[in-house]
C-alpha cells in the first residue's frame, strides 16, 4: 500500500496471548483496510512505526496516554481524536462507582402506594401483625370468606386467628440481627455527628482526622450531605438461583400462589433448586424488610436493588422493568446526589451527540460543584487529553471501525491456534484485506 497515501488513521491495540503480550494495528479511514501491524503497544516502539508514515494527518485513538505520547512525538502536527464510546464508557463506570459508594446496600424507600395491599401486608407481616389484620377485617364486618379473599390465608388459618384471643396473641420480638443492625447505625450517626459538630466549630479535615482518629475518606463522607449510616451493606444478598425470579416470586406469593405452585412455575423457566429454598428466600426477605423498617422508624418498606438505579446509566426508566417512576422520584427525596448523578452524566452525553465542544467547559465546572471524586476523576481524565476530546465532540471520527478490525483478527488468530506466529498472522490479515 502507499504510503503517502494515507491521510486519516484509526489505531487500536488488541491482545496476542495470555502473558500480557500486545499489538497495535492502523485502518484507514477512507478504504476501511488494513494500513500495518505491530507486535508492541509501548510508546516508543508506536511512535517509531507511525513515523515510517509521514502523510498521517488524523489519529484517532482510545483515552492511552502512551498512544497519545507517541503520535505527538512522531506527528507533532497531526490532529488527535479521542474515541467517544471509550469516553461514554468511563463515564459510565465513574457513575457506577459513585453510585456503589452512595447506596452500599439495597435502598429502602416508603412503600408506594399502591403496592401495600392485603396480600402484601400478609407476605412481609409477621405472625402477630397477621393476626392483628385478620382482627381488624372481622371487626369491621368482614365474613371469612370475604377475609380469605382479601387475604390470601386459608380459611382454617383464618378461622384460628379470629378465635385467637388478644392475651393469647403472640409478642412482637425483635431479632439479634436487628439488634445488631440497629446498634450499629446508632454508632455510625454518633460518629457522624462528632464529625459534623468539629466541623462547625471551624477545624479543618486534617484537624478533625487527629482529634478523632478516623481516616480522611471517613470524615469526607461522613460530612456529605448525602451521607446515611442506614443502609451499610444490611440486606445486601448475593446472587443465587432465585435472584433472577425475585420480583415474580413475591407477586406470585402476593396473589396466593403456593410454593409448590411458584416453584412449577419457575422450574419450565430454568429453575433446578428445591420448594424449600423458595420458601426460605422468602422468609429472608421478609425478615431484612422487617429489620430495616424498624431501623428507619416503624414505616413500611420496600427494597430497591442498586443495579436498577445504575441501568438508569445506559436505559431510560421506561426500558428498566425493575423500577417505577414512583419509585426513582422516592430514591431521588432521600438520595439528591443520585439524580445529580444522573443528570450529569446524561448532559455530558447529550453535548457529545450534539456536536458542542464548546459546552464541554461549563459542564467539567458542574461537575466539579458536585463534589463527587469518582466524577472529578473523570474530569481530571479529560483535562489531561484535551484536544483530542474537544476533537471528538467536534468531529465524526469513532474507533468503531478499527474495533471491528480487531474482532476480524481476533477471529484469524483463533483459527490458526497454535501456529500463529505475529508475523503470519499480520501477513495473513494484510493479504485478506488487499483480496477484497
Amino acid at each position: 500500500m502507499d504510503k503517502l497515501g494515507i491521510i486519516s488513521v484509526y489505531i487500536d491495540d488488541f491482545a496476542l496471548k495470555k502473558r500480557q503480550r500486545y499489538g497495535t494495528v492502523m485502518v484507514d479511514v477512507d478504504n476501511r483496510k488494513i494500513v500495518d501491524m505491530i507486535e508492541s503497544r509501548e510508546a516508543t516502539d508506536v511512535s517509531r512505526w507511525l513515523a515510517e508514515y509521514p502523510n498521517i494527518r488524523v489519529v484517532s485513538r482510545d483515552g492511552s496516554q502512551q498512544y497519545a505520547a507517541a503520535i505527538t512525538e512522531a506527528h507533532p502536527s497531526a490532529m488527535q481524536v479521542s474515541d467517544r464510546f471509550h469516553l461514554f464508557k468511563n463515564l459510565n463506570d465513574r457513575a457506577t462507582d459513585a453510585f456503589q459508594k452512595l447506596f452500599q446496600g439495597r435502598i429502602a424507600i416508603p412503600i408506594m402506594p399502591g403496592t401495600q395491599d392485603l396480600r402484601y401486608e400478609i407476605l412481609i407481616g409477621t405472625k402477630s401483625e397477621q393476626i392483628q389484620l385478620v382482627k381488624k377485617l372481622r371487626s369491621e364486618g368482614r365474613s371469612k370468606g370475604e377475609i380469605v379473599l382479601l387475604t390470601g390465608l386459608s380459611a382454617r388459618i383464618v378461622k384460628k386467628y379470629i378465635d385467637i384471643r388478644e392475651c393469647d396473641v403472640p409478642e412482637e420480638k425483635q431479632t439479634v440481627r436487628a439488634l445488631g443492625h440497629e446498634e450499629a447505625v446508632k454508632k455510625l450517626s454518633e460518629r457522624t455527628n462528632r464529625v459534623k459538630e468539629l466541623c462547625d466549630n471551624g477545624l479543618s479535615l486534617t484537624e478533625i482526622t487527629q482529634k478523632t482518629g478516623f481516616t480522611l475518606a471517613a470524615v469526607k463522607n461522613y460530612l456529605s450531605a448525602d451521607f446515611s449510616p442506614i443502609n451499610a451493606h444490611y440486606g445486601k444478598q448475593r446472587e443465587g438461583k432465585l435472584e433472577r425470579f425475585r420480583e415474580d416470586v413475591f407477586r406470585w406469593r402476593a396473589e396466593g400462589l403456593t410454593y409448590r405452585e411458584i416453584h412449577e412455575r419457575i422450574r419450565e423457566s430454568g429453575y433446578d433448586g428445591t420448594q424449600d429454598a423458595i420458601r426460605g428466600f422468602i422468609s429472608k426477605e421478609r425478615r431484612i424488610r422487617r429489620d430495616l423498617q424498624a431501623v428507619v422508624g416503624g414505616d413500611p418498606v420496600e427494597l430497591i436493588d442498586k443495579k436498577w438505579i445504575i441501568r438508569l446509566l445506559y436505559k431510560p426508566i421506561k426500558d428498566i422493568k425493575g423500577i417505577s417512576p414512583e419509585q426513582l422520584t422516592a430514591i431521588y427525596d432521600n438520595y439528591p446526589l443520585a439524580r445529580d448523578i444522573l443528570d450529569i452524566v446524561n448532559e455530558f452525553k447529550a453535548l457529545v451527540k450534539a456536536k458542542i465542544p464548546d459546552a464541554l467547559t461549563p459542564w467539567m465546572g458542574k461537575v466539579a460543584s458536585l463534589g463527587v471524586p469518582e466524577l472529578d476523576m473523570f474530569v481530571n481524565g479529560l483535562n489531561q487529553d484535551i484536544d483530542a476530546v474537544m476533537n471528538s465532540i467536534a468531529t465524526d471520527f469513532s474507533n468503531g471501525l478499527a474495533e471491528g478490525i480487531i474482532n476480524k483478527i481476533k477471529v484469524i488468530k483463533r483459527i490458526m491456534s497454535g501456529r500463529c506466529r505475529f508475523d503470519l498472522l499480520r501477513n495473513k490479515c494484510l493479504l485478506l484485506d488487499c483480496a477484497t
